[in-house]
């Protein structure tokens, strides 16, 4: 299974990691050089760097050929275009969407992409649906079972407060799922804005732990489950 994965953040770069474990030929788009470089250098794809609105990348990438197409930047309106572009000009078997804004899950649906979906979990699950099972139930549940989440309370002085999420260098292991806000529960998107009293909620794997606890809290203690 070719897939091409547009967007190197958290959410894809785990994406095209499980991918790439299950033995789909994966190539990734990035339009930042320096993060694509790194994810080349760590998961040994290829990746094409650039901006993946743009037919000229798809293109570069082999949208033509893939069987899936997957947009998960920070950004709905480019994750849209991204999908749109790889059904009606590259003709691509199935496009995937992550939606950072629920309320324009029925938009995107109405305008044609096949799949949109939130959490990475749900994504690889989608996938999953086109591997044979037998051979990818022993990697998923290993991958699972790695991670853990791990919640942090952000006080007053905390090093991220008043930040985006997309301005925040966090570890690639680790994925922010929830942040609950007085009795509100925020899906965390690029554009969410940290704030004091925020209750954090993060996949991650223990390894990194610590680091995200720094860059939360600016402090390094035990992480609450």
């Amino acid at each position: 299974m070719r897939i091409v994965v547009v967007g190197g953040g958290k959410v894809g770069y785990q994406v095209a990691k499980q991918c790439a474990a299950w033995g789909c030929e994966v190539v990734m788009v990035e339009h930042d050089q320096e993060k694509g470089e790194k994810i080349k250098q760590e998961l040994g794809l290829p990746v094409v760097i650039g901006d993946g609105t743009r037919p000229q990348v798809l293109k570069k990438a082999g949208a033509e050929d893939a069987d899936i197409v997957i947009a998960i930047t920070d950004d709905d309106q480019d994750n849209l275009v991204i999908c749109q572009l790889a059904e009606r000009q590259f003709k691509a078997k199935r496009t995937l969407a992550l939606v950072n804004n629920p309320g324009n899950e029925k938009l995107f649906r109405w305008l044609g992409v096949n799949q949109v979906i939130g959490p990475a979990s749900l994504i690889l699950g989608l996938i999953q649906e086109r591997v044979d099972m037998d051979a990818t139930t022993a990697l998923w549940m290993q991958g699972i079972k790695d991670l853990k989440m791990i919640q942090f309370k952000l006080g007053p002085d905390a090093p991220v407060l008043k930040r985006k999420i997309k301005e925040i260098p966090f570890p690639n292991e680790c994925i922010l799922v929830t942040i609950v806000r007085g009795d509100t529960a925020i899906v965390p998107c690029g554009n969410t804005v940290l704030e004091a009293g925020d209750l954090v909620f993060a996949l991650a794997n223990p390894a990194v732990q610590a680091e995200l606890e720094y860059i939360l809290t600016g402090r390094v203690e035990s992480g609450e489950e």
